[in-house]
């Protein structure tokens, strides 16, 4: 039983190698930076109005979108200009597609697929916008209003927290 045991393990090393190790900085600005991010979205929206459940799915995408910041921030799918772009782009699309497409089933593919070639064409790769485009849709939102609250207010939150951790980084890597 142990030597199936460690065959499975050597298995899913092989087609999952570990993940590169973080430093303790690194894991606490990861996680502060996420939190304080998340925390700053969510007074935001209680001090701007209601939003329905469904609306509220949207902060999951910006949860994502802002540990993908912190992860990877030299990356250019997480520059501040980009998830600004591509966030709006993202909404748009859904809009359009609950306005056209009755059937939440259509309107998905849709506005999957013309989201990323929206991405493409505005080059702003941002890969959480497709999934604001999913549950943009999903909630049924049809509000061009819902495109300046939530989704650019908080991209504006994520593109501040953008340029703030690299500029902390670039600090921290001139003290060291």
């Amino acid at each position: 039983m142990k030597n199936i045991f460690n065959k499975l393990i050597n298995f899913f090393n092989e087609i999952a190698p570990p993940q590169e190790q973080y430093s303790w900085f690194d894991k606490l600005r990861v996680s502060i930076g996420v939190g304080v991010t998340i925390l700053v979205m969510a007074f935001l929206n209680h001090l701007w109005g209601d939003m329905t459940q469904d609306e509220n799915m949207v902060t999951a995408v910006f949860g994502v979108s802002a540990l993908c910041i912190f992860l990877f921030p030299d990356s250019k799918f997480f520059s501040p200009l980009v998830l600004i772009e591509a966030n709006l782009l993202a909404s748009c699309v859904a809009f359009i597609c609950v306005y056209i497409f009755p059937s939440v089933s259509l309107g998905i593919p849709v506005g999957i697929i013309a989201t990323i070639v929206g991405m493409y064409l505005l080059k702003c790769i941002h890969p959480p916008a497709v999934f604001l485009s999913i549950f943009i849709v999903m909630a049924g939102t049809n509000s061009y209003d819902f495109a300046l609250h939530p989704v650019l207010a908080d991209s504006m939150v994520l593109a501040l927290a953008a340029f703030a951790n690299k500029e902390l980084m670039k600090y921290w890597a001139r003290r060291s």
